[in-house]
């Protein structure tokens, strides 16, 4: 696969991301989240709910591009809405592809990285799905009901460990999510769920239980999802993979083509910007001295 190639690909990854961060905004949830989607940059956040799944920087670029690198000035503009509404946030980037400058003001900030998720992409117009065969007390379908929709979600709060209430934002009250949940007899083990945006399918919160793992259910339940972005027009998939799940992306037929990388408020920088001041001696980790 040409470099060319590699980073088309990279960048439906991170516009299907971005558009699916965008959807919070349509969440008819309280507090209601908050969406600037400029040229510059993604910036989504919610006040009164301080939960990294509801507040992001991502795909930032200089409003002025020229060949000064990133200034803290640049950063202190973008990250104004979280000081004032006093909220830590995550900001992601795909590595390498950022503006120059912007990974070591972000060090100089306080935000620590928290490595890197591949970026995996594959063509769905002559995709043709895989037949992995579960066990036959596996039961696998489309979350339609309330029921199997809650289902889902506890499932992926449990393998991922979150809180429901902003996991439901990305899943059961999202209208642009579908969920999909897998049982072993009458018990939920497994779900995932898709999220198409400009004929792209982007699979998010692949989540088995520890104790069904290793059983085909992940594979047959996301071949089900992918038959139906196809089904539904799609013409690429995209996802990021920890190194555990990408074995099973790459024999579904996904491939790399990038790193996303996660970056974190470090404690310090968290305590100043939920509290509006620099954590006292006594306030900060033993680490942190």
């Amino acid at each position: 696969m040409t470099i060319e190639r590699l980073t088309e690909e990279g960048r439906l990854v991170e516009l299907n991301w971005r558009a699916a961060w965008a959807s919070l905004r349509d969440v008819p949830a309280n507090p209601p989240t908050l969406v600037d989607d400029t040229p510059d940059c993604l910036r989504v956040y919610t006040p009164g709910a301080p939960d990294s799944l509801l507040n992001l920087v991502m795909g930032y670029s200089p409003p002025t591009p020229t060949a000064t690198p990133v200034s803290r000035d640049d950063i202190e503009q973008v990250i104004a809405p979280y000081r004032r509404e006093r909220l830590p946030m995550q900001w992601w980037l795909m590595r390498g592809g950022e503006p120059e400058g912007l990974r070591e003001q972000l060090l100089a900030l306080g935000m620590e990285s928290w490595g890197g998720a591949a970026a995996m992409a594959m063509p769905l117009g002559v995709w043709r799905a895989p037949t992995p065969t579960p066990p036959a007390n596996i039961a696998i379908r489309r979350a339609t009901t309330d029921d199997a929709r809650a289902a889902a979600l506890s499932v992926i709060c449990d393998v991922f460990y979150t809180p429901a209430q902003p996991m439901a934002r990305w899943t059961t009250e999202n209208p642009r999510f579908t969920l999909y949940l897998a049982s072993m007899g009458a018990r939920p083990v497994a779900a995932l769920a898709t999220f198409l945006h400009a004929r792209v399918a982007g699979v998010y919160h692949v989540a088995t239980l520890a104790n069904a793992r290793r059983r085909g259910i992940a594979g047959a339940l996301l071949a089900l999802a992918l038959r139906e972005a196809q089904a539904a027009g799609a013409t690429q998939a995209t996802l990021t993979a920890t190194p555990e799940a990408r074995r099973l992306y790459e024999q579904v037929g996904f491939v790399v083509c990038g790193v996303m990388e996660q970056w974190a408020p470090s404690h310090r920088l968290a305590f100043s910007l939920v509290h509006g001041r620099a954590p006292t001696l006594a306030e900060s980790p033993y680490w942190e001295g």
